[in-house]
């Protein structure tokens, strides 16, 4: 009987070291973690985050700039002026978004492609930043009289944006992305003396509860002879299906060429342009 519970006894140990060798052998191989909601839209400011709408999502936004805040009371402080952006952007794969929009004040179509590279991730393979390719293209509509000048060409209302968003989420509450942006002029304008102009983009998210968040955003440009760099502060806030984006900023525009390199107002002056960015999601494809 004696011998029986000591074999007992020995089997107890023998299957609970087993169960915690496996354990920590479980525990040792975890899988990779991608981490997710580096920000909470797809756009921080104006300028578009390392966040694209999954494999199958539409999403519809629109974009709302009223006037300065500078303007007095008798535009009731920007409030009577606004231009407005729409957009669609559809995801075609889990990594690879296609975007089209029209902006009111600029008379232009922009069309945006953004591929993601890679993502953070956690665990086995550990990788500290998400990286995506951003590429744009806008074409500046024109009236019938414009043609007729012998030195117009349909091309130069063309011009193109390339980016690389790099981006990592430090915590659960702080993430910052570096955007490197190269912008192409077809027809040189009025003020710029090159056809392409750099310029490097800061964005930055603070979570201040699960559903609101504060952004900054901002470029410091390299050889542009525009030296009043664009700085915008934001709110979002999230309603299950909708993102709403509240902020002010000193740049009045919602594309990339137009809101980095021509932006003229300054917040020292109190040239502050009031907007929001709204969209909302549909799922086309399960």
């Amino acid at each position: 009987m004696k011998q029986n519970s000591l074999l007992v006894v020995f089997l107890l140990l023998s299957i609970c070291g087993f169960s915690q060798e496996s354990l920590l052998s479980l525990l040792d191989n975890k899988s990779t973690q991608q981490v997710e909601y580096t920000f909470k839209g797809t756009k921080i400011v104006n300028s578009e985050s390392v966040e694209m709408p999954a494999k199958g999502i539409l999403q519809f936004m629109i974009q709302h700039r009223f006037g300065t805040l500078n303007s007095g009371f008798y535009n009731l402080y920007g409030l009577d002026n606004s231009q407005v952006r729409m957009s669609l952007d559809y995801g075609l794969r889990d990594n690879l978004s296609l975007c089209i929009g029209r902006s009111s004040s600029l008379k232009a179509i922009d069309s945006n492609l953004k591929y993601k590279i890679t993502r953070q991730s956690n665990g086995e393979n550990t990788f500290p930043v998400t990286i995506c390719l951003n590429s744009s293209i806008v074409f500046k509509q024109y009236v019938s009289s414009m043609s007729d000048n012998e030195n117009f060409r349909l091309l130069d209302q063309f011009s193109y944006s390339h980016k690389i968003l790099i981006a990592r989420k430090f915590n659960r509450d702080f993430s910052i992305q570096l955007s490197p942006t190269l912008i192409h002029y077809n027809l040189l304008p009025i003020d710029q003396l090159e056809n392409d102009l750099y310029s490097l983009g800061y964005g930055a998210r603070y979570k201040i509860s699960n559903r609101v968040s504060l952004n900054l955003e901002t470029y410091s440009q390299f050889n542009s002879e525009n030296k009043i760099n664009p700085f915008s502060i934001g709110v979002d806030v999230q309603t299950g299906g909708h993102v709403f984006q509240f902020h002010l900023s000193n740049s009045a525009f919602m594309i990339d060429r137009a809101f980095i390199h021509e932006t003229y107002d300054t917040w020292s002056e109190g040239s502050v342009y009031f907007g929001f960015n709204i969209s909302r999601v549909f799922t086309l494809i399960e």
